[in-house]
């Protein structure tokens, strides 16, 4: 899993007008986002199925770097196109 993520230098890039973005921006160009990979953790306490996502790489994992949510919030945006 990939999302993007947005660093503080990216964000001064991307704090344009978003009136400035076209329709379909790019997530990098014109967004400052950059694509990372994650660890997606399936856990089932107490038939609560569970996932954790976290970012792959260890040094990019601080306090809030991580979500906690139900497996079925999840959505494979690969398969949606």
């Amino acid at each position: 899993m990939s999302p993007a993520t947005s660093t503080d230098d990216e964000d001064e890039k991307a704090d344009g007008n978003w009136w400035d973005v076209g329709q379909n921006p790019d997530p990098n160009d014109d967004l400052g986002y950059e694509v990372v990979d994650l660890d997606v953790i399936r856990h089932d306490p107490g038939h609560r199925d569970q996932v954790l996502v976290m970012p792959t790489d260890e040094e990019m994992l601080r306090e809030d770097a991580f979500l906690v949510a139900n497996a079925d919030d999840l959505v494979d945006l690969e398969t949606m196109v």
